[in-house]
Protein backbone atom coordinates (compact mmCIF):
# COMPACT_ATOMS: atom_id res chain seq x y z
CA UNK A 1 0.00 0.00 0.00
CA UNK A 2 1.60 3.16 -1.19
CA UNK A 3 0.70 6.58 0.23
CA UNK A 4 0.88 9.40 -2.23
CA UNK A 5 1.72 13.04 -1.59
CA UNK A 6 -1.86 13.89 -2.60
CA UNK A 7 -3.23 11.60 0.11
CA UNK A 8 -0.93 13.16 2.71
CA UNK A 9 -2.06 16.62 1.61
CA UNK A 10 -5.71 15.60 1.80
CA UNK A 11 -5.17 14.13 5.26
CA UNK A 12 -3.37 17.27 6.48
CA UNK A 13 -6.15 19.46 5.02
CA UNK A 14 -8.76 17.36 6.78
CA UNK A 15 -6.81 17.51 10.03
CA UNK A 16 -6.41 21.30 9.74
CA UNK A 17 -10.15 21.61 9.08
CA UNK A 18 -10.99 19.53 12.14
CA UNK A 19 -8.64 21.57 14.34
CA UNK A 20 -10.01 24.88 13.02
CA UNK A 21 -13.65 23.87 13.38
CA UNK A 22 -12.99 22.53 16.87
CA UNK A 23 -11.44 25.86 17.83
CA UNK A 24 -14.43 27.75 16.43
CA UNK A 25 -16.87 25.50 18.29
CA UNK A 26 -14.96 25.85 21.56
CA UNK A 27 -14.84 29.64 21.14
CA UNK A 28 -18.58 29.75 20.48
CA UNK A 29 -19.32 27.57 23.51
CA UNK A 30 -17.08 29.66 25.76
CA UNK A 31 -18.76 32.89 24.69
CA UNK A 32 -22.26 31.48 25.20
CA UNK A 33 -21.29 29.81 28.44
CA UNK A 34 -20.00 33.14 29.80
CA UNK A 35 -23.27 34.83 28.82
CA UNK A 36 -25.31 32.05 30.42
CA UNK A 37 -23.29 32.15 33.62
CA UNK A 38 -23.60 35.94 33.77
CA UNK A 39 -27.38 35.74 33.27
CA UNK A 40 -27.63 33.12 36.00
CA UNK A 41 -25.31 34.85 38.48
CA UNK A 42 -26.47 38.46 38.09
CA UNK A 43 -29.62 38.00 40.21
CA UNK A 44 -27.59 36.21 42.88
CA UNK A 45 -25.00 39.00 42.89
CA UNK A 46 -27.78 41.60 43.14
CA UNK A 47 -29.31 39.77 46.10
CA UNK A 48 -25.93 39.53 47.81
CA UNK A 49 -25.34 43.25 47.31
CA UNK A 50 -28.74 44.07 48.80
CA UNK A 51 -27.98 41.81 51.76
CA UNK A 52 -24.61 43.51 52.20
CA UNK A 53 -26.24 46.94 52.13
CA UNK A 54 -28.84 45.82 54.65
CA UNK A 55 -26.24 44.37 57.01
CA UNK A 56 -24.15 47.54 56.83
CA UNK A 57 -27.22 49.65 57.59
CA UNK A 58 -28.16 47.45 60.55
CA UNK A 59 -24.68 47.64 62.00
CA UNK A 60 -24.31 51.38 61.45
CA UNK A 61 -27.74 52.22 62.85
CA UNK A 62 -26.96 50.20 65.98
CA UNK A 63 -23.50 51.79 66.31
CA UNK A 64 -24.84 55.33 65.81
CA UNK A 65 -27.58 54.69 68.37
CA UNK A 66 -24.90 53.65 70.88
CA UNK A 67 -22.90 56.80 70.12
CA UNK A 68 -25.99 59.00 70.46
CA UNK A 69 -26.96 57.39 73.76
CA UNK A 70 -23.46 57.91 75.09
CA UNK A 71 -22.75 54.19 75.46
CA UNK A 72 -19.09 53.46 75.97
CA UNK A 73 -17.52 51.98 72.86
CA UNK A 74 -14.05 50.54 72.74
CA UNK A 75 -11.50 51.39 70.08
CA UNK A 76 -12.05 48.18 68.10
CA UNK A 77 -15.81 48.78 67.81
CA UNK A 78 -15.18 52.30 66.57
CA UNK A 79 -12.53 51.17 64.07
CA UNK A 80 -14.90 48.49 62.77
CA UNK A 81 -17.65 51.08 62.40
CA UNK A 82 -15.34 53.26 60.31
CA UNK A 83 -14.49 50.25 58.12
CA UNK A 84 -18.16 49.38 57.61
CA UNK A 85 -19.04 53.02 56.92
CA UNK A 86 -16.21 53.23 54.36
CA UNK A 87 -17.45 50.03 52.67
CA UNK A 88 -21.04 51.30 52.74
CA UNK A 89 -20.22 54.65 51.14
CA UNK A 90 -17.27 53.83 48.85
CA UNK A 91 -17.72 50.21 47.77
CA UNK A 92 -21.50 49.98 47.82
CA UNK A 93 -21.95 53.62 46.73
CA UNK A 94 -24.69 54.26 49.30
CA UNK A 95 -25.62 57.70 50.54
CA UNK A 96 -28.68 57.68 52.78
CA UNK A 97 -29.95 58.92 56.10
CA UNK A 98 -27.04 57.00 57.63
CA UNK A 99 -24.56 59.27 55.83
CA UNK A 100 -26.19 62.37 57.30
CA UNK A 101 -26.45 60.87 60.79
CA UNK A 102 -22.87 59.63 60.68
CA UNK A 103 -21.57 63.14 60.02
CA UNK A 104 -23.80 64.66 62.71
CA UNK A 105 -22.68 62.26 65.43
CA UNK A 106 -19.14 61.38 64.44
CA UNK A 107 -18.07 64.99 63.92
CA UNK A 108 -19.08 65.65 67.56
CA UNK A 109 -16.89 62.76 68.69
CA UNK A 110 -13.71 64.17 67.18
Amino acid sequence: MDITIGQIGTFLGLLAGIITSTGVIIGFLQKNLKKTIKIELDPINDNLKQLDISQCKNFLVRFLADVEQGNELDKVETERAYEVYDHYTNDLKQNSYIHKRWHQLMEKEK
